[in-house]
């Protein structure tokens, strides 16, 4: 159709520049593509979590002088030890080990880019950057694991898609905070931080969930009923609200 065309059109340059910066697994060998690779996947690589700059030896150049050091013998290996027609066999492992490493740092930039536009909206509008957080970014963050989790579990594999709830928060949790911080401290950065009453608030009702949590699984015995869905519901919604509430200053005492 024409809008399938005109959307093809206007995704080619992003999906042309993902294709030269991130190694993918799923297609055949083609050696030119992966000297490509190795030439420009370090320098994204530096460019999305904003280190092309940083300057390692004081007065020195920046990262970016020294991604040479990485791509000269990655592609002298690819030429020494492969073929043109002939898949190595370390494709598929290493092509899916970097493949994720990029999607990682191309993740961190669209990231970095989607809390600057919400901090915008925020400064446009007056709404407070927290509850910006809590609506916008959480929901925007979650709808993809609420869809698919819920659909694997619909589909036989209940265990499953209660593990990926479970592991995808974690996984958000330490390496959304990990890796920012361990960045920041390479940069010389530092972050501040304060509790403030919103901050109070999510901590609160974090112990409220694992307590539920961890009590709803020693009385029932590691069996999840419906009711205990209805409770986390109810526990989230009630977060939003208290923590609205004391972003907003309506809780004095928080």
């Amino acid at each position: 159709s024409r809008f399938e065309r005109v959307k093809t059109y206007a995704l080619w340059p992003i999906v042309t520049i993902f294709k030269l910066t991130v190694p993918l697994s799923t297609v055949d060998w083609c050696r030119p593509a992966a000297i490509v690779l190795a030439v420009l996947s370090p320098l994204m690589f530096l460019v999305n979590t904003k280190l092309i700059f940083t300057t390692p030896i004081p007065g020195g150049p920046g990262l970016y002088a020294y991604s040479p050091i990485i791509s000269i013998p990655l592609i002298a290996f690819i030429l020494l030890s492969t073929t043109a027609d002939q898949e190595p066999r370390f494709f598929k492992i290493s092509f899916s080990l970097l493949g994720f490493v990029m999607s990682v740092s191309w993740m961190y930039a669209i990231c970095n880019e989607v809390v600057d536009a919400v901090t915008m909206i925020g400064v446009v509008t007056g709404i407070d950057q927290a509850i910006l957080g809590l609506t916008v970014i959480a929901w925007a963050n979650c709808v993809g694991d609420l869809v698919s989790d819920s659909s694997v579990a619909r589909q036989g594999f209940p265990r499953m898609g209660m593990a990926a709830a479970t592991g995808g928060p974690l996984f958000n949790v330490l390496i959304g905070f990990g890796l920012p911080f361990t960045i920041a401290k390479i940069k010389g950065d530092t972050v501040p931080l304060s509790l403030e009453g919103s901050t109070l608030v999510m901590i609160t009702f974090m112990f409220i969930s694992l307590i539920s949590t961890s009590a709803n699984i020693i009385i029932f015995r590691g069996h999840f009923r419906r009711i205990y869905g209805f409770l986390l519901i109810s526990i989230y919604i009630s977060f939003l609200v208290f923590a609205i509430l004391a972003t907003t200053g309506v809780l004095p005492w928080v």
